[in-house]
């Protein structure tokens, strides 16, 4: 089967300090229930919340590294959390996400992993 990065977008627009404690509930409760039904038929293969926190930028220079702050305010998403998936293509991983709770929030990206040649596992 193939392999899947499922990338969890959210838009920055969105006004999340309304949310109450029971709606924070409710919606941890339906990521578990997506993940859950994946898991149950052994097709989740990895997937985590990503802090809040932002991230860093990491750039090639003259002999260097150097290291940036992001994401950037202009940004319109962030990445909020991944999962990798089993799917037979990349069709079928579409239908897999198809009532995803993130889309209540933003968007989800697909990217099918290429193990470029070796083997197809993941550490």
């Amino acid at each position: 089967m193939t392999k899947f990065l499922l990338l969890l977008r959210s838009s920055i627009e969105k006004d999340y300090s309304q949310l109450t404690p029971d709606d924070m509930q409710r919606i941890i409760q339906g990521y578990e229930k997506w993940a859950g039904s994946l898991a149950a038929e052994n097709r989740l293969l990895a997937g985590q919340k990503l802090t809040d926190e932002g991230g860093c930028v990491l750039q090639p220079g003259a002999g260097s590294v150097s290291k940036k702050d992001g994401p950037y305010i202009e940004t319109k998403e962030v990445v909020g959390g991944y999962y990798v998936i089993e799917a037979d293509d990349q069709e079928h991983a579409v239908r897999l996400c198809e009532g995803h709770p993130n889309f209540e929030f933003g968007s989800i990206e697909i990217r099918q992993i290429d193990f470029m040649g070796g083997p197809e596992e993941l550490a």
